[in-house]
């Protein structure tokens, strides 16, 4: 069975009993050889998926650390990219500056990044803990969020290899 002929099958299913079809409807158009063709061929360049680049992922965003020194870090961010319009792996580079230890600004630009996809209340997939965390970006809400993502990536009995923004 073919998908045309599956989706017919399953909207005769949703119509009631008895109504049966009238018989000025207009039969089901089939679909020829090239048009057949043609869908198959979009299917398979992904014409009709979410652009993106890169390693495939799904979900929001995801940070992963990668390194970590006394005065720089590095971690990965999946994410939207506004330069290229399309969900990327962005490689994000960190300075120890003015914060009082690296952990500090890792955190610190991860709550950047996140602030700049989500203004209120959003869910966080926590591997650490194996569920959903509800979290706030609200400016309000700094001292929660950073200790929360600072325990999600520096805990230091069992560090995630990387946690999600659905």
């Amino acid at each position: 069975m073919d998908l045309s002929s599956y989706i017919e099958a399953r909207r005769r299913a949703r119509q009631p009993s008895e109504s049966a079809p009238t018989p000025s409807a207009p039969a089901a158009v089939e679909e020829t050889e090239t048009a057949r063709a043609n869908r198959i061929a979009a299917a398979n360049l992904g014409l009709g998926n979410k652009p993106s680049f890169g390693e495939d992922r799904t979900g929001g965003g995801v940070f992963q650390l990668r390194r970590v020194s006394f005065d720089s870090a590095e971690y990965l961010f999946y994410g939207w990219n506004d330069d290229i319009r399309r969900d990327t792996t962005q490689v994000i580079t960190v300075r120890r500056g003015l914060h009082s230890d690296i952990r500090r600004a890792v955190v610190r630009s991860m709550m950047e990044i996140i602030r700049r996809h989500e203004q209120g209340d959003f869910l966080w997939q926590s591997h650490r803990l194996g569920r959903n965390v509800s979290l706030s970006a609200r400016p309000a809400d700094d001292g929660g969020l950073e200790a929360f993502l600072t325990e999600e990536f520096f805990d230091e009995d069992r560090r995630p290899p990387a946690s999600r923004l659905p």
